[in-house]
Order: C-alpha cells, then sequence, then structure tokens
C-alpha cells in the first residue's frame, strides 16, 4: 500500500508542476495563484503544501522543467539538428502554454531581486538553451553570428507575439529564418 501511495504523490505532484508550467508560460507567475494551478491540476487548493513549501518553489521547478523540456526538443530537431532546424522550430506558432519559456518569463525574472531563486533558474534556463543554439550553429557558422542569430531567434518570438500586425510579423520571421539558412 506504501508504494502506491509514493507513486501517487509522485504522480500528483507531476500533474501539479505541469498544470503550473502551463499557466505561468501562458499568463505568467503574478498572474497565476496557488488556486488557480490546483484546479488546473484537478485536486484541491489544500493539497498544494504537501508538495511544495511556496508558489516560489513550485515556479522554480515548473520552470526549470520547462527550460530543460525546450533545450531536449531543440536537441531533437534531427539526428544531428542546425541552427536552421532549431530557429524553424523556434519560430512555428505555438499556443501560449507552450511559449519559449525565455520569453515567457523574461521581463518577470528582469524585475525579481538579483539573488531571487527564480531569477537563477531563469539564468541558469537560458543559458542551458544559448548552448543547446550554439552548438547547433557550430560549424556551420562564425560564433559571433551565431549569437546574432540566438538574439534574432529570440526578438522576434518575442515581437511575433506582442505585435497585431501579422505581415509584419510574417517577415521578421522569414528573415531570421532566411538568415539562419545562410
Amino acid at each position: 500500500m506504501g508504494r502506491s501511495t509514493k507513486e501517487q504523490a509522485d504522480a500528483n505532484r507531476r500533474r501539479i508542476v505541469a498544470a503550473a508550467g502551463n499557466l505561468f508560460r501562458s499568463r505568467g507567475f503574478d498572474a497565476v495563484g496557488i488556486a488557480d494551478v490546483m484546479k488546473a491540476a484537478g485536486m484541491t487548493q489544500g493539497g498544494f503544501y504537501k508538495h511544495f513549501a511556496s508558489k516560489e518553489a513550485l515556479a522554480a521547478e515548473a520552470w526549470g522543467q520547462g527550460f530543460e523540456l525546450s533545450s531536449s526538443i531543440w536537441r531533437r530537431r534531427g539526428t544531428d539538428p542546425s541552427a536552421a532546424d532549431v530557429v524553424d522550430y523556434y519560430l512555428a506558432p505555438k499556443p501560449p502554454e507552450h511559449r519559449c519559456p525565455m520569453v515567457a518569463h523574461g521581463e518577470e525574472a528582469a524585475r525579481m531581486e538579483e539573488g531571487c531563486v527564480l531569477r537563477g533558474v531563469y539564468a541558469e534556463g537560458t543559458r542551458a538553451l544559448y548552448d543547446t543554439f550554439m552548438d547547433a550553429a557550430k560549424g556551420s557558422m562564425t560564433k559571433d553570428r551565431a549569437r546574432l542569430l540566438f538574439a534574432a531567434m529570440v526578438g522576434a518570438n518575442m515581437l511575433s507575439r506582442a505585435a497585431d500586425d501579422a505581415d509584419w510579423v510574417a517577415d521578421l520571421r522569414k528573415s531570421v529564418k532566411d538568415a539562419a539558412a545562410q
């Protein structure tokens, strides 16, 4: 009986983290409460503290998991993904709950105090995505060009989510994709 209880607790924790990750990416850390997360996970609010000490502790795990998942997906863009493969995937439209964690959490992390746990998770996750991108770009372009392409890719993603001009957004995406293919 103890094993199934531990297994159920682990499954519940995974559900909570997954629900929180989706909500934080789509609505933002400040706009999501514990009640929202638990409802999305299909659980009662009272069970939250059996799994997490605070909303920040949950967010740290959810943000970290989001960055790890993104890095894993980037590496799987092919048997040996190129920078162009990563850019193509990255700039493809996705629902808000699947948006890039660099874009989804960037502004909030920037407003947090230095030394804050979430800001550290953001910095570590962003660096891991940068390193993954640089590995994909290795051999196909200079380091400076790869850095510029990484920044352009993230910037185009952020602008495409905030702008209402579909033609302009399409032009931005196309320009970055074309630059990656050169």
